[in-house]
């Protein structure tokens, strides 16, 4: 590339760059730009595993998804700060360095113009810009397949060596994502077809070193895999979930479970079902189910197939844990560049351009070369490998540089034949480019820029992440207007409400989730524990005990202990009682359990129970400080007094300033007329707590009595003190409840 080659790319990288900083600039708006959610999310928090916590290794499982791009964001993380801005502005530079592979295959292939018009337009693609402000791994591997494309050429000029570098690409690239492994034998073939002038021993030797470029970077990955999960998985597990939801008889609903339970209970299946436990076994159970479908329904199969190649050629743009056109309310540039209105701006117009310029080079004998044949291959290799799967803008996205190029070249051709006056060649092609603009664009549904039910979700997700508690209930309850079987939607309402202390409105939200989805026991334990809040303690008990007799999938001892709270609250101490009878035989080990049993046993005039339990306290932890006072008060009551001054000196050692133990023991003193020793207690309350009403009160009647009647009025001057302002205090607490029940009244 001359001087002038490299000036044209310098700026169109720069123009392309520009372009995307003004987008990442707008989509700062957006709630989502510091929230990742779903595959985004998984990246971004392996990344900080990695450069925070040192998590190199990947975990100690086979790699689920390809792990070049989280090991991307990693290195980032890890030279810089973790954060959500940054990845994104390298991955513009990385998107606007596209724009210049681009320019130059298409420089080669075709000619300057028609590259630097592919580039041009890649440069002001909409999806192309939001992808490179996602955190997903498109752009990424659109560099790679790029490149590949880019070097094969060059490699196959030169010595064999060469196809060590476009080797190298494509495995990068099928570590970033795994779709071009099915470019790999067509591209072998490729170089064996284009050096048929060599006998073919030779040929198939200058085919092995792309073969050996691949295996060099996905061979680490693979041993890694089986080293940490004695598994052999090439790449990553989750190809066998993905081929399932996109070849099954409820596709529809298979491609759009969100994430969540109902995700969570797919992908256990191979576990919950069939007791698989490796990764591969797992993805094999997916492909299975697959083929099932297939094989008893091929005909079904073949028409899903058709419809998802009219999706992959659609105008539309597909979301996937993203809408690409919500996005456009924060961003005035993408809302130029993406849009739908009779036709799906860019996609509509790109897609039947590029398919009639790849009709026009195929008829043209005289521009049919080996690198535009690779170019084509490439195309039609990708898009099935999207199309066997499921078709989104995401999945599509690596094919729209070659796209952008041959509809560079149909545009060029309709200018030639309109210059040349061709006219029948030229009304042919227009009539083909009009039926394909009318089926690439065939039913297009209007722009919601209210978002879809599954974005409300999401949104009202981030809202609820963020403690923008009343935007996310308001945001939950348009995706339910929308969509009423969003389970976790109508879930989190009521988690919102009851986390607002709104529990009337929690309790309404739960009881209609109850209704809905009888079979979940969180939902059921969340309304419980509304009930319990609120103050229904006869309505809560009803609740956890059809949970306790349904033996629902929560764990049972928080069910129990919350039961026997609100016997308590109804002052049902024998049914509280046995419950936590039932708790201590559960877990003999547990000190709350049994520290609550005790107090309830004091609560029923039970004391040597009581007596039991806290001694098991302090037997288990002799530090206990609530059951070691309330055992000692025990033992005052039943007149062993040696053992409660015993069990209270131990408190004392144990907690030196901790005043409740020594005032127990102070009056005690001085009700068994020990005064000097009541007296020694009662100082070393007021060296901890100069305020103690009490305290003061009891050493200065003592220090009267021993004669010190000075010091002992001084210490009666501060009791009469510290008396009158807590009475003070307590009179107005008592004024500011009457006053906060009353004005609670009145609303």
């Amino acid at each position: 590339m001359g001087r002038s080659g490299w000036l044209v790319g310098g700026g169109l990288w720069l123009a392309a760059l520009g372009v995307r900083l003004l987008y990442v600039q707008q989509s700062q708006t957006s709630p989502f730009f510091d929230y990742p959610l779903v595959d985004a999310k998984t990246y971004a928090d392996a990344a900080e595993r990695m450069a925070v916590q040192g998590h190199w290794d990947g975990g100690d499982a086979p790699f689920w998804q390809p792990p070049l791009y989280p090991y991307f964001l990693g290195v980032l993380y890890a030279l810089f700060t973790p954060g959500y801005y940054l990845p994104r502005l390298v991955q513009a530079a990385i998107s606007a360095f596209n724009c210049v592979l681009i320019y130059q295959i298409g420089r080669r292939l075709f000619s300057f113009r028609l590259g630097f018009a592919a580039a041009v337009a890649a440069a002001l693609y909409g999806p192309l810009i939001f992808f490179a402000g996602e955190f997903l791994p498109p752009t990424l591997a659109l560099f790679f397949n790029l490149l590949l494309l880019l070097t094969l050429p060059w490699a196959m000029a030169g010595r064999p060596r060469r196809l060590l570098v476009p080797g190298c690409c494509l495995g990068l690239a099928a570590l970033t994502v795994a779709n071009i492994l099915l470019f790999l034998p067509v591209a072998l073939l490729w170089v064996i077809v284009v050096g048929r002038a060599l006998p073919w021993p030779r040929r198939l030797l200058n085919a092995l070193p792309l073969l050996l470029g691949a295996s060099l970077v996905i061979t680490p990955v693979a041993l890694r895999n089986y080293l940490i999960g004695d598994d052999w998985v090439l790449i990553s597990s989750n190809g066998g979930i993905n081929f399932y939801l996109g070849n099954n008889a409820n596709y529809e609903e298979t491609t759009r479970i969100p994430p969540g339970p109902a995700w969570r209970t797919l992908v256990s299946q191979p576990r919950t079902e069939a007791g698989l436990t490796r990764a591969s076994d797992q993805s094999a159970y997916f492909f299975a189910r697959a083929y099932d479908f297939i094989s008893a329904e091929p005909s079904a199969w073949l028409l899903l197939l058709l419809r998802k190649t009219y999706l992959f050629w659609h105008g539309q743009e597909l979301g996937r844990n993203q809408d690409l056109y919500y996005a456009r309310n924060f961003s005035p540039l993408l809302s130029l560049l993406l849009w739908k209105a009779t036709i799906a701006f860019p996609f509509g117009v790109v897609a039947p351009l590029a398919l009639l310029g790849m009709g026009l080079v195929c008829c043209n004998r005289g521009q049919r070369r080996a690198e535009i044949d690779l170019l084509l291959l490439y195309i039609i290799v990708y898009a099935l490998s999207v199309i066997l799967f499921f078709p989104t803008a995401r999945y599509r996205l690596p094919v729209v540089p070659p796209l952008l190029l041959f509809a560079a070249y149909a545009v060029s051709v309709l200018y030639r034949f309109g210059c040349l006056r061709a006219k029948v060649k030229l009304a042919v092609a227009s009539f083909t480019l009009v039926v394909l603009l009318v089926a690439g664009n065939f039913r297009v549904s209007s722009m919601n820029m209210a978002g879809d039910a599954e974005t409300l979700h999401r949104l009202g997700f981030v809202y609820q992440q963020k403690g923008l508690l009343a935007n996310a209930i308001a945001a939950y309850e348009q995706a339910l207007a929308l969509d009423p079987e969003i389970r976790e939607a109508r879930f989190n309402i009521g988690a919102l409400y009851a986390r607002r202390g709104r529990y009337d409105r929690a309790i309404a939200a739960y009881q209609n989730f109850v209704v809905r989805y009888p079979s979940h026991p969180e939902a059921r334990y969340a309304l419980g524990n509304a009930l319990l809040h609120a103050g229904r303690y006869a309505e809560a008990i009803v609740q956890y005990q059809k949970m306790l007799d349904e033996a629902a999938a929560v764990e049972q001892k928080a069910v129990q202990e919350r039961l026997a709270y609100a016997h308590i609250q109804l002052d049902q101490f024998d049914e509280a009682a046995a419950l936590y009878r039932a708790l201590v035989g559960q877990a003999p080990d547990s000190l709350r359990f049994r520290y609550q049993l005790g107090q309830l046993a004091e609560a029923l005039d039970r004391p040597g129970l009581a007596r039991r339990e806290y001694a098991a306290v302090l037997q288990r932890d002799s530090t206990h400080a609530e059951a070691g006072l309330r055992l000692a008060r025990l033992l005052l009551a039943a007149d062993e007094f040696t053992a409660a001054e015993v069990q209270l000196k131990r408190l004392i050692v144990a907690h030196p300033h901790l005043v409740a133990p020594r005032w127990l023991l102070a009056t005690h003193y001085a009700t068994q007329h020990e005064g000097t020793k009541a007296l020694a207690q009662a100082q070393a309350i007021l060296e901890i707590q100069p305020e103690h009403v009490q305290a003061n009160r009891m050493v200065g009647h003592l220090r009267v009595i021993q004669g010190d009647t000075l010091a002992g009025t001084k210490n009666l001057d501060r009791f009469k003190k510290y008396y009158v302002e807590e009475r003070q205090q307590a009179i107005l607490e008592v004024l500011k409840d009457q006053w906060r029940q009353q004005f609670k009244g009145m609303f």
